[in-house]
């Protein structure tokens, strides 16, 4: 029984256990299981990667602004604020 649990007359030294013998695949799943989100992590931080794609698309999402646009923005949310008190007022007045 002994010399079955070290592993005797299977072509193993005596000193190995026969739990102790792993597949080749499991090392490198291993490695590829603690190797693949270092790598991704790796890439994400690599700003030359991205640096065009971001630029590009703040662009699209937040164009330069329009001056006119702006104010015409500012007066709409001055009318919304001026109509909103007088509501306020004639609310209370009632």
């Amino acid at each position: 029984m002994v010399g079955r649990a070290l592993g005797r007359g299977r072509g193993r030294p005596c000193c190995v256990p026969t739990w102790a013998e792993t597949p080749c695949s499991v090392p490198r799943k291993m490695v590829l299981y603690l190797s693949f989100p270092v790598a991704m992590f790796w890439i994400s931080n690599q700003a030359e990667y991205f640096e065009e794609y971001v630029i590009k698309r703040k662009r699209e999402i937040y164009p330069p602004e329009d001056e006119r646009q702006r104010k015409e923005l500012e007066d709409f949310k001055e009318r919304m604020r001026k109509r909103h008190e007088e509501r306020l007022l004639r609310a209370a007045q009632e």
